[in-house]
C-alpha cells in the first residue's frame, strides 16, 4: 500500500503558502501538504496557512461594508425616481419614458387625457359633494341654486366642419401604417369621415349622465324637496341645454331612463331664447364689444402656446405625410377626437377612444393647458368681459339668497326677472339653471371662486396647474350654491372640534344664514377676507352677509358700458 499522503479534496481545498514562517514553507522534494481544518476552528492540530495583508482585510471586511455601497446606489435611483416623479406629478413630465414606465397616479393614461380634454372632458365627482351630512350640528341647508352645464354633446357644427378638414388630411396621408408605431395603426380603419356624428346634438351619453345627475340631487337634498317649496327650473333655449335639462328632472322624479322623444319627457319651469338680442344670464350674447372681437378673445394667447407643439407638428407630419401637412389647428382638433369619439357611443362610458393614442402624454398637457389658456383669457379672470358677462346671474343669485327683487343693469331679462311666476323669489327650494360651459366660467370668475394670482404664462407650463377646464367645466358640470340655516341660539359645540360658529368666543345669538360653495362636488371657499374670518369657516361656510358684501360689486360697481366700447 502506498505511503504517501492523499491528495485535495472537494472538502479540503489546497492552500499554498506564499509567505510566512519557515516551518510553513514546502521543502524541495518534499511531497504537497493539504490543510484539512477550518480556518476558524481553534482546535485544529495545524497552523492555519499565512495569508497576506490584502487577503487579511478581505476576510476581515463586514458584510455592511459590502452592501453598503449597493444600499447608497439604491437610494441614489430611488430618490431620483421620486423627484421625477414628484415633477410629473403636477402636470409637465420632464422625464417622458419614467412617467410612461410609472403609470401611476396623475401619469396613468386615462388620468392624463381626462386632465388634458378640456370642456369635452366627460363629468367625473371630484368630492363628497354637499347636503345634510356633512354639516355642522344644529345647521340645516334651506335653499340650494344650481348652474348646471348641459350634458355630453356632438361637436358644435362650426368645431364639427374644422375637424372634418383636418382629418381630410389624413385621409390624404403618404405612409398609412408607420413602422414600429402600432399606436397609429388605427388610423386604417377609423371613419375619417365622421359618419352619423349630428353635430350640436346631445349625445346619448350626455343623456344617462343627465338623468342620473337629477337622480344624485334627487337623493342628496330629498329633505329640501320634501318639506321645501319643490324645484324651480330654468334653461337658455338651445336643444342640447334644453334636452339636458328634461333628462335631469326625469332623474329627480326618479323615473326609469330610457331614450325617448323630447316631447315624452318632462319639462322646465321656463326657458330662456337664445335668439340675438335677447337677454339671458344663461347664455350672454348681448355684449357687442366682446363678440364683435376680431381676432376673437383668446385666440393669440392660444397661437402663442403653439411653438411648445412644434416637435409633435413635425413627429406626426414626418410619419404620416399628410397631404396637406398639418398645421397647428389640426393638432388642437385632432385631440378633440379623443374626447368626442369617447363619448359618442351608447349610453354608458366603455372606454377611451383610440384617437387618444395620437399624442404622448407631455404632448397632452401641452394640448390640455393650452385649452385652459384660451378659455382664461376669452372669458375668465384674464378677459376684459368675463367677469362682466357673469354678473347678471350673480345678481341673480343674490336675490334668491335674500328673497329680494333682483337689482342689475347687465345681462338680466328684466322682463321675466320681475315676474313672480317666471322667476320666484327665493324661498325654501331648489334652484337650477341650465346653461352653457363659457357662462360657467364667467360667472366663477365673477364670484371669484377660482382666482389666479397671475396671468397664465404662454410660453411654458407652469409646474403646478391651478387652473384645468376639464376640472371646472367638463361635459355635465355643475355648480351648487347651498344657503344653510343655523340655530346658534341651541348650538352646542362638540368638545373635541374646536368649533366655534361666531368665530369670536361669543355664545349663540340666533339664526344665522351661511353659504358653501361646490364646483363638481368639490368644495370651493370664497376669496374674501370676511369669509375667512367667518363663524363655521373651518366648514368653508361663509356668513350670508360676509358673501354679499363679496359680491356687492356685481350690484353696485360693474361697469356694463365696456360691452359698448370698442378697442
Amino acid at each position: 500500500m502506498s505511503s504517501s499522503l492523499p491528495g485535495p479534496t472537494a472538502s479540503t481545498p489546497l492552500l499554498h503558502a506564499q509567505a510566512g514562517p519557515s516551518n510553513l514553507r514546502p521543502q524541495p522534494g518534499s511531497p504537497a501538504v493539504s490543510y484539512s481544518g477550518t480556518l476558524t476552528d481553534p482546535s485544529s492540530s495545524q497552523q492555519r496557512p499565512f495569508l497576506s495583508p490584502l487577503s487579511r482585510r478581505r476576510r476581515k471586511a463586514s458584510p455592511i461594508v459590502r452592501v453598503v455601497p449597493a444600499a447608497f446606489l439604491l437610494v441614489l435611483f430611488t430618490g431620483f425616481v421620486f423627484i421625477a416623479w414628484n415633477i410629473s406629478s403636477v402636470g409637465a413630465c420632464y422625464v417622458p419614458w419614467l412617467c410612461r414606465i410609472l403609470g401611476k397616479g396623475k401619469w396613468r393614461s386615462d388620468e392624463v387625457w381626462w386632465r388634458n380634454t378640456g370642456a369635452y372632458a366627460p363629468f367625473r365627482s371630484r368630492g363628497t359633494g354637499g347636503g345634510q351630512i356633512n354639516l355642522p350640528r344644529g345647521c340645516v341647508i334651506d335653499q340650494v341654486n344650481v348652474l348646471h352645464r348641459h350634458a355630453a354633446r356632438y361637436p358644435t357644427t362650426g368645431a364639427g366642419q374644422a375637424m372634418q378638414k383636418s382629418l381630410t388630411k389624413l385621409k390624404g396621408r403618404v405612409i398609412k401604417s408607420p413602422r414600429r408605431h402600432p399606436e397609429l395603426d388605427f388610423l386604417n380603419k377609423a371613419d375619417l369621415d365622421m359618419t352619423g356624428w349630428r353635430f350640436d346634438a346631445l349625445m346619448d351619453q350626455g343623456r344617462r349622465a343627465a338623468w342620473r345627475s337629477g337622480k344624485e340631487f334627487a337623493a342628496r337634498y330629498r329633505r329640501l324637496l320634501d318639506k321645501g317649496e319643490g324645484i324651480f327650473s330654468r334653461s337658455s333655449g338651445g336643444d342640447r341645454v334644453v334636452e339636458t335639462g328634461q333628462y335631469w328632472m326625469l332623474g329627480l322624479n326618479d323615473e326609469a331612463f330610457k331614450v325617448m322623444s323630447t316631447k315624452s319627457l318632462p319639462g322646465v319651469n321656463v326657458t330662456i331664447s337664445e335668439e340675438d338680442g335677447f337677454n339671458n344670464t344663461l347664455s350672454v350674447h348681448s355684449c357687442s364689444a366682446y363678440e364683435k372681437l376680431d381676432p376673437p378673445a383668446g385666440r393669440k394667447e392660444r397661437e402663442a402656446v403653439y411653438p411648445l407643439l412644434s416637435s409633435t407638428l413635425h413627429r406626426l407630419n414626418d410619419l404620416l405625410r399628410p397631404d396637406p401637412a398639418l398645421t397647428y389647428d389640426d393638432l388642437v382638433y385632432l385631440a378633440d377626437m379623443c374626447p368626442f369619439d369617447s363619448q359618442r357611443e351608447g349610453t354608458e362610458w366603455k372606454a377611451w377612444s383610440p384617437w387618444c393614442r395620437l399624442f404622448d402624454g407631455y404632448e397632452w398637457e401641452i394640448l390640455g393647458y393650452l385649452k385652459d389658456v384660451e378659455r382664461y383669457y376669452e372669458v375668465g379672470q384674464g378677459s376684459r368681459y368675463g367677469r362682466t358677462m357673469g354678473a347678471g346671474w350673480v345678481n341673480e343669485l343674490i336675490a334668491r339668497l335674500t328673497d329680494a327683487p333682483v337689482s342689475d343693469s347687465t345681462s338680466t331679462n328684466r322682463t321675466l326677472d320681475q315676474d313672480e311666476a317666471t322667476f320666484p323669489l327665493g324661498g325654501k327650494r331648489l334652484f337650477v339653471d341650465f346653461s352653457h360651459d363659457n357662462e360657467i366660467i364667467e360667472i366663477m370668475t365673477a364670484l371669484n371662486i377660482i382666482p389666479q394670482h397671475r396671468d397664465l404664462p404662454t410660453d411654458k407650463i407652469p409646474r403646478k396647474r391651478s387652473y384645468q377646464l376639464s376640472g371646472l367645466i367638463p361635459f355635465g358640470a355643475r355648480l351648487v350654491v347651498e344657503r344653510i340655516a343655523c340655530d346658534l341660539a341651541n348650538w352646542e359645540p362638540d368638545p373635541n372640534s374646536g368649533e366655534d360658529p361666531d368665530g369670536n368666543g361669543r355664545e349663540g345669538d340666533g339664526r344665522k344664514d351661511y353659504v358653501r360653495i361646490f364646483v363638481n362636488d368639490k368644495i370651493y371657499p370664497v376669496d374674501y377676507i370676511d369669509c375667512k374670518q367667518s363663524g363655521f369657516v373651518e366648514h368653508d361656510m361663509c356668513e350670508v352677509e360676509a358673501f354679499l358684501a363679496a359680491q356687492s360689486w356685481a350690484t353696485e360697481e360693474v361697469d356694463w358700458g365696456v360691452c359698448y366700447a370698442r378697442d
